[in-house]
């Protein structure tokens, strides 16, 4: 009797542990599915939301021309003397933002967009420093499309001054969304054209954080009813 009962009890245990394995192998399977599927669906939501940044550079625009035929010392001299000038004028625009704006978001972006390119400014100050080149934009001016840009800066901020609410919130976005396109035109020759690394840095920088906000600020335009 004892022999068939310690037969019977080993038949048990080894039963249990079997059906205990398979348990935990189901278990981690299907969490390793579960996990999976949250990761695909992240992924899937991710590149839903990247912006193509090459598809919003405008090649026929005069500034990508002017740009794009510059290389090495050329480009980066001419890029750095203008763009502190053009970021000089996107700050301008988001101090008033801070102040005139409805919406709360453009409030919050305008705070990234001096913070990011007050220290852009001061980066490419120090450049200009460190690689002998000129400070002021002015010597660098290469034709009137580069000079008529400054002056249409300096417009945008004069015809936002007097706005406030809505008329303000609209107005801001179509001049903040061609005065990003502008950027991205100077900056995406340099990608390749530019001499130093740190230009070509700087230049990816903002060809992808105002292709992703140009997209932010074309959707803000159509949930507040400005797109018309």
């Amino acid at each position: 009797m004892k022999k068939k009962t310690n037969k019977n009890n080993i038949v048990i245990v080894a039963t249990v542990a079997i059906v205990a394995i398979a348990g935990v192998s189901v278990y981690a399977i299907s969490n390793n599915d579960d996990g999976m599927m949250g990761n695909n669906n992240m992924m899937g939501e991710n590149s839903s939301q990247q912006v193509s940044s090459s598809s919003l550079v405008d090649k026929n625009s005069a500034d990508y021309k002017m740009y794009s035929e510059l290389t090495g010392d050329d480009y980066d001299r001419m890029f750095i003397a203008n763009m502190i000038e053009h970021h000089k004028g996107a700050v301008d625009m988001a101090k008033l933002a801070k102040t005139n704006a409805k919406h709360q978001e453009l409030k919050d972006m305008a705070d990234d967009i001096i913070s990011a390119q007050t220290k852009e400014i001061t980066d490419m100050e120090s450049w200009q420093t460190a690689w002998s080149y000129p400070s002021s934009s002015g010597e660098m001016m290469m034709d009137h499309s580069a000079m008529g840009m400054m002056a249409d800066m300096g417009q945008m901020t004069e015809e936002l001054k007097g706005l406030t609410g809505d008329a303000f919130d609209k107005a801001f976005l179509a001049s903040m969304i061609e005065h990003h396109q502008s950027a991205i035109n100077m900056s995406y020759p340099g990608q390749t054209n530019a001499k130093h690394d740190e230009v070509k840095t700087l230049t990816k920088a903002i060809v992808a954080a105002q292709s992703s906000e140009i997209a932010q600020m074309k959707q803000w335009q159509k949930d507040w009813g400005y797109a018309n």
